[in-house]
């Protein structure tokens, strides 16, 4: 058996972490979430978030991931929300062995999107960028959601994950309070679906 020798780290950028993680699984070599987070350099809880909300945001008819990253965002986002960015990832969350379908699809769809995203990105509204508990409860409360069999509802809260997770790796308090905005708005719109099925039915 062949034992290939590692590759060498990738540039700065969530395009070219995308990249280098494809890479390793072409060569056959597994990728952990930690293995990922190592090459971010980033803050861990944000880019851990990030990558497994990507995929759940593309509003196109591709297979769900959700099942699958549903209860590590929900481990991430309840560990972000009690200690910040302060505390490391739980181990059990960088074990993760990031599924090979899930890159693909990442690779195909998101590499630009992600390279304009990161010409975008600035370091602004720090007050907002540094609300890392928040921003941690609201992702669990969309990593929930996410969890939830609900059909055509995974891209709100995804989009609203990937903003939230986007600002907080990148230091840009625009992209936080635009996820915060997309989550508030998602569960008002369902809590007046809720209300107009409870009316109905009542």
């Amino acid at each position: 058996m062949t034992i290939l020798p590692p590759s060498p780290p990738s540039p700065d950028g969530f395009a070219a972490l995308i990249r280098w993680v494809d890479g390793e699984l072409a060569a056959g070599r597994p990728v952990t979430l930690g293995d990922a987070l190592n090459q971010a350099g980033a803050r861990m809880h944000g880019a851990a978030i990030l990558l497994l909300a990507l995929p759940e945001s593309i509003p196109l008819p591709i297979p769900s991931f959700g099942a699958i990253l549903g209860v590590p965002l929900i481990i991430i986002s309840a560990h972000l929300a009690l200690f910040g960015e302060d505390g490391e990832l739980p181990e059990r969350a960088r074990a993760i062995v990031l599924p090979q379908q899930m890159i693909a699809v990442m690779v195909r769809y998101l590499l630009r999107p992600l390279q304009r995203a990161e010409r975008m990105t600035q370091d602004r509204m720090p007050a907002l960028a540094r609300r890392e508990r928040l921003v941690g409860m609201v992702c669990l409360a969309m990593s929930l959601l996410l969890l939830l069999p609900l059909p055509f509802m995974n891209v709100p809260p995804a989009l609203a994950l990937v903003c939230m997770s986007w600002g907080l790796a990148q230091r840009d308090g625009v992209f936080v309070g635009l996820g915060l905005a997309v989550a508030a708005v998602f569960i008002a719109t369902l809590l007046a679906l809720a209300d107009l099925v409870w009316g109905a039915i009542a």
